[in-house]
């Protein structure tokens, strides 16, 4: 190909580009190259100028594509130093003039620079006190604990100096002319309210600018949150009922009303009570430069007429609120973590408080940035971190405009519908672009829907600003799956589409398997990592004011990457963060980028309030949003679009648009793609219905692929000291007789030695069941002659490395697109010949882990059941890979009863499940009587996508998850949708996400790591990861909490399938990352994270871990 490189380079990044340009290119003009090259050859230019990119850099490629045409293929650095088809300026100016897509549409993008610089100058005079002052510089009080901290007195100063002013205008002109105030009235600090001695004032009587001002200073660490003990998880049910704190009452006034230092948020109640926090030590107010900024930027704000009009009641903007409160906490965290005196980005505070106040301290011990020098300092950062933000999508990197693979038809016959989805999605472009996108893709597994969500996203996109969006799952094999297939099919390198998990091991292991490299990771209050932990991107994308975000890795991918694919985590923080910055890089990425939620209904109930806060979130942020899943509740749609809504609606009205403009939605599956712009939500949920209808229709025209049978579960009484109360050597024979029968049913010939063969899954709804099923199959000693069962035991509760290691071995076995694949795998050749039956059975004994995540095909299955949604993901796994066949009878049995319900408890489809008391309770437990025939007849998505007009939620399962859904996200008057609800308080706080985490583990969990002990007899023992980190040679072992297991099974007719050795498997995994230390491997990869608990965890490499009985 033939490509012409164009420089518009600045200072030292000149010489720089001109060195790497000069070794692939012949220059034909100052700032110009050409060159014949190949695809790596291109990469490897483009590679080298990001190596060296600074703010300075700006080099584009064109790809000669004939004598009339060429195409931008790719900017490195600052894009805006071309347009959207690579030209360049003829002419520049040194105003800001920036087009209609910039800044100039944001009507309140002053104000919120106006009251964040404010805020700035406010934020920390409390850490002048004799009490904080101390702190920073007395060893014996350096890890005392303030009484109320700084951000708390810093709010009451400021109520001091605005004492007695009733509006807007009269405090900002008393601070306009403070120190005249302050010589006027010399006890001005007598009006510092003491939080100890009563009778504090109330926020609720401040003017509305103040009260804005007053929120952004307490807030610039932490959300506000009420009495701890509302938060203790026996207590959150009853808060998520309780009104008091989130009802129609909990609007502006009574939020600032209710506002008090709260343990845990503000005050430490552990901390000896002491006056000296609510005394000066130096007026840090009476800096002669301090005054200066105040009296201008109150000024500012005095004349700036759309925030004055604001302020006329109550301010309850949540996209002003919120991004103001960013500028601050971002400017915090850049300006707090310069130390270098000297530096060109300090700025100068008054001399008399150089030695007298100190904001923070450097590692000698001695003043790192004096107080007032900090305030301003901040000040100056937030002015300029909100004038970058309206320019950030256009600083950021974007998909090529015109990259083939995204554009190109797809001729496939199951894949044609990407086509249709496509030119929809072209079609909204435009009123996308101004309005917002709420889209559904509800085509079926093995249909292509993760491409497609790619494609429609592209589309939806203008080809001025360019495509940036990020894919969140929920679980880390499907984040690294999907990054990696859409790095393939759509030809995106690393540059472009960043992969982000949460754990490094789980990554390393997942590239090892894939021939890819691992990723490097890393890890203050304001100077704290923005993220997690990452690798080296540009850091010229972005200015100076955001350098805490560069200097985080994982962060850099977040915000740099056009495309995103990420577990939810990384993005979840934008609405879940109550404290510290962390939430700041999800939040620009939604500023910049539109969002794929891909399987949104995987998550536990209990995490879709946070998920429904996330996409509220993503509306209120400008972004686009699509939902990915075939198995999509209306109710769920229903909440989601509602909230979505509410959030787009403030931000187009920050943007000119309309309030009663519509939203351009759109849904699409593999039968038909259908749009329209849904002015409320009757239409929304009216188009729907018409969608859904035409789609339930095509799905019963299709041939029953998947049919189950109730399986009647009828067990002795259990044997006295059986610790799950159920006779499980019975339910064991019972679950080898249903498999017998199965496998009679779907079991194919091996082309080799002509043996019949099946491989089956059995699913049991948790972890400990598994483990004492397995052992008690090994145990069956009544089964036919002539069959041999294959034992493999699959869930979470399993060191990483055994875990990984079975995963790869199961997504290759499984992968069965070609007949008679199973029988190329020498696992399964090796197994069949060890044994003369000629029926052998393979069976997985798994956990819902089977369900999603991966790309299994099996040839049965048998189902522990707690939820219709879980039984339709579960049948997916079925013949996946075999579209052609046909289920003629039953390839899937359901447990009558789940072992809840065999042990008679009064709640039994939780856990995993949507049963609860009091209001969401089965009359019955069994199955026969919840599943009604025709769902069994044909286990697809219908049950899920559409429900009758009358429900019953006590008699049908399918029923009860529609009612929860409606319940949880359908409604208008709970918890949930308080979030969202116009003019409310609760957005202010962290309230909500407190009585309804996200991902909130019932107990608390402990870390740990196998470890190599050639003198024990068993070859290893564990320790906490946390001290093998520490010392990995004097780390003591917990013997007393987790034990190896004997466990030594000899039935003949039962083997145990895809076991190893823990030795062999570290050796292993020693010599593909070339280690020669087997401890250090181990501590890196043979690890567990497991529940704390008094008893013993018990462990065997086959089984896993189990609670000792």
């Amino acid at each position: 190909m033939m490509v012409t490189f164009v420089s518009q380079c600045d200072k030292k990044a000149i010489a720089r580009s001109r060195r790497v340009l000069d070794a692939f290119a012949d220059r034909i003009g100052d700032n110009t190259w050409q060159t014949v090259i190949t695809q790596e050859g291109l990469l490897a230019v483009k590679k080298l100028l990001r190596k060296t990119a600074t703010k300075n850099t700006a080099v584009s490629c064109h790809w000669i594509r004939s004598r009339a045409r060429s195409e931008l293929i790719w900017v490195v650095g600052n894009r805006n130093k071309f347009n959207y088809e690579g030209g360049v300026p003829v002419n520049t100016t040194l105003n800001d003039s920036y087009s209609a897509g910039d800044e100039n549409r944001w009507i309140y993008g002053h104000a919120i620079q106006i009251v964040a610089v404010l805020a700035a100058l406010l934020h920390d005079i409390g850490k002048a006190t004799v009490g904080f002052q101390n702190k920073l510089f007395s060893p014996s009080d350096k890890f005392k604990g303030d009484p109320y901290r700084h951000e708390w007195i810093s709010l009451r100063l400021f109520q001091a100096m605005i004492y007695g002013c009733n509006t807007d205008e009269q405090w900002l002109s008393r601070v306009m002319d403070f120190d005249s105030y302050i010589q006027g009235n010399p006890d001005w600090l007598k009006h510092l309210p003491n939080d100890d001695e009563g009778n504090p004032r109330r926020l609720d009587k401040l003017p509305p600018l103040a009260q804005l001002i007053a929120w952004l200073v307490v807030t610039h660490h932490r959300l506000p949150t009420y009495k701890p003990t509302r938060y203790a998880r026996s207590q959150r049910y009853a808060e998520q009922l309780n009104d008091r704190e989130w009802g129609k009452e909990m609007d502006m006034q009574e939020f600032f009303a209710s506002l008090a230092p709260y343990e845990k948020w503000v005050k430490n109640e552990k901390a000896d009570t002491d006056k000296d926090f609510w005394r000066l030590k130096e007026v840090v107010m009476t800096s002669k430069s301090w005054q200066r900024e105040l009296k201008r930027w109150a000024r500012k704000a005095r004349d700036h007429a759309p925030l004055m009009a604001l302020a006329q009641n109550t301010i309850s903007d949540p996209l002003l609120m919120h991004l103001s409160r960013l500028c601050l906490m971002l400017a915090d965290h850049n300006y707090s973590r310069l130390s270098d005196p000297n530096d060109k980005k300090r700025v100068k505070g008054d001399a008399q408080f150089a030695n007298k106040l100190a904001a923070n301290t450097n590692q000698e011990g001695g003043i790192k940035q004096p107080l007032d020098e900090h305030l301003l300092g901040v000040a100056s950062f937030a002015k300029k971190v909100a004038l970058d933000i309206p320019r950030l999508s256009r600083r950021l990197p974007v998909l090529p405009s015109k990259h083939k693979p995204f554009l190109a038809q797809t001729r496939k016959e199951n894949y044609l519908w990407q086509n249709g989805a496509f030119a929809l999605a072209t079609k909204l472009q435009e009123s996308a672009q101004r309005q917002g996108f709420f889209g559904v893709n509800m085509a079926s597994t093995g249909r292509g829907k993760t491409l497609a969500n790619a494609r429609i996203m592209y589309a939806l996109a203008s080809s001025e600003t360019g495509a940036r969006f990020t894919i969140a799952l929920g679980l880390r094999v499907l984040t690294l799956q999907t990054g990696r297939a859409l790095r393939e099919r759509l030809s995106l390198g690393e540059e472009n589409l960043a992969i982000l998990v949460g754990g490094a091991a789980n990554r390393k292991l997942f590239e090892l398997a894939q021939e890819e490299q691992d990723f490097t990771q890393s890890g203050s209050e304001s100077i704290e990592p923005l993220l997690g932990m990452g690798e080296e991107v540009d850091g010229s994308l972005l200015p100076e004011e955001f350098q805490t975000l560069l200097e985080d890795s994982k962060t850099q991918k977040l915000l740099a990457a056009p495309v995103v694919s990420c577990t939810v985590d990384h993005i979840m923080q934008a609405s879940e963060c109550s404290r510290g910055g962390r939430y700041i890089a999800p939040v620009l990425r939604l500023l910049t980028s539109d969002l794929v939620l891909d399987e949104p209904d995987d998550f536990d109930q209990s995490d879709l309030p946070a998920l429904a806060r996330l996409v509220h979130m993503a509306g209120l942020y400008g972004s686009k949003v699509l939902l990915s899943s075939a198995t999509l509740t209306p109710d769920m749609l229903a909440g989601l679009y509602q909230a979505y809504s509410a959030g787009r609606k403030v931000w187009n009205s920050h943007m000119g648009v309309p309030s009663a403009q519509p939203i351009p939605c759109a849904w699409f599956d593999e039968y038909h793609q259908q749009g329209t712009a849904c002015a409320d939500f009757d239409v929304f949920t009216s188009a729907h219905q018409q969608f859904v209808s035409k789609r339930e229709a095509k799905l019963l025209a299709e041939p029953v692929r998947r049919k189950a049978e109730i399986l009647p579960v009828e067990l002795p009484p259990a044997k006295e000291g059986e610790r799950l109360k159920i006779h499980m050597p019975a339910l064991a024979k019972l679950m080898l007789d249903a498999a017998i029968e199965l496998h009679g049913r779907h079991a194919e010939a091996c082309p080799v030695t002509n043996k019949q063969v099946s491989i089956g899954l059995i699913r049991m709804a948790n972890v400990e069941p598994i483990i004492h099923l397995v052992r008690n199959m090994y145990a069956q000693i009544e089964l036919p002659s002539d069959v041999h069962i294959h034992l493999c035991c699959y869930h979470a509760k399993q060191l990483l490395i055994l875990r990984d290691g079975l995963e790869q071995k199961l997504d290759r076995i499984l992968s069965r697109s070609e007949p008679k694949s199973l029988f190329t795998h020498t696992e399964v050749q090796t197994a069949l010949n060890r044994s003369s039956a000629g029926q052998h059975i393979f069976i997985v004994v798994a956990s819902p882990v089977a369900e999603v995540g991966r790309d299994h095909d099996y040839d049965w299955a048998i189902v522990e059941p707690s939820s219709m949604r879980s039984l339709i993901q579960l049948a997916g796994r079925v013949w996946r890979h075999r579209p052609d066949k046909i289920a003629t009878s039953p390839n899937l049995f359901v447990m009558d009863k789940n072992i809840h319900g065999l042990k008679g408890d009064a709640v039994c489809f939780t856990r995993p499940g949507f049963e609860q008391e009091p209001r969401f309770q089965l009359v019955s437990h069994s199955c026969s009587e919840l599943i009604t025939q025709a769902q069994l007849n044909r286990i697809d998505s219908i049950a899920r996508i559409v429900h009758e007009e009358e429900l019953q939620p006590e008699k049908r399962l399918a029923d009860l998850e529609h009612a929860v859904m409606n319940g949880l996200l359908n409604n208008t008057d709970n918890f949930v949708s308080a979030f969202w609800r116009s003019g409310n308080g609760n957005h202010t706080s962290a309230h909500l996400q407190k009585i309804s985490p996200f991902r909130d583990r019932d107990v608390p969990e402990d870390d740990y790591v196998c470890l190599p002990v050639p003198e024990d007899e068993h070859g290893y023992k564990f320790t906490f990861a946390e001290a093998a980190w520490k010392d990995l040679y004097n780390c003591p072992y917990q013997t007393s909490k987790i034990r190896f297991a004997e466990f030594s099974p000899c039935n003949p007719q039962v083997s145990p399938w895809l076991t190893v050795g823990l030795d062999d498997v570290v050796q292993e995994l020693a010599d593909k990352l070339g280690e020669h230390n087997l401890t250090k491997v181990a501590r890196q990869y043979a690890t567990v994270r497991l529940a704390q608990r008094d008893g013993v965890w018990l462990f065997h490499p086959w089984l896993g871990f189990w609670k000792a009985e």
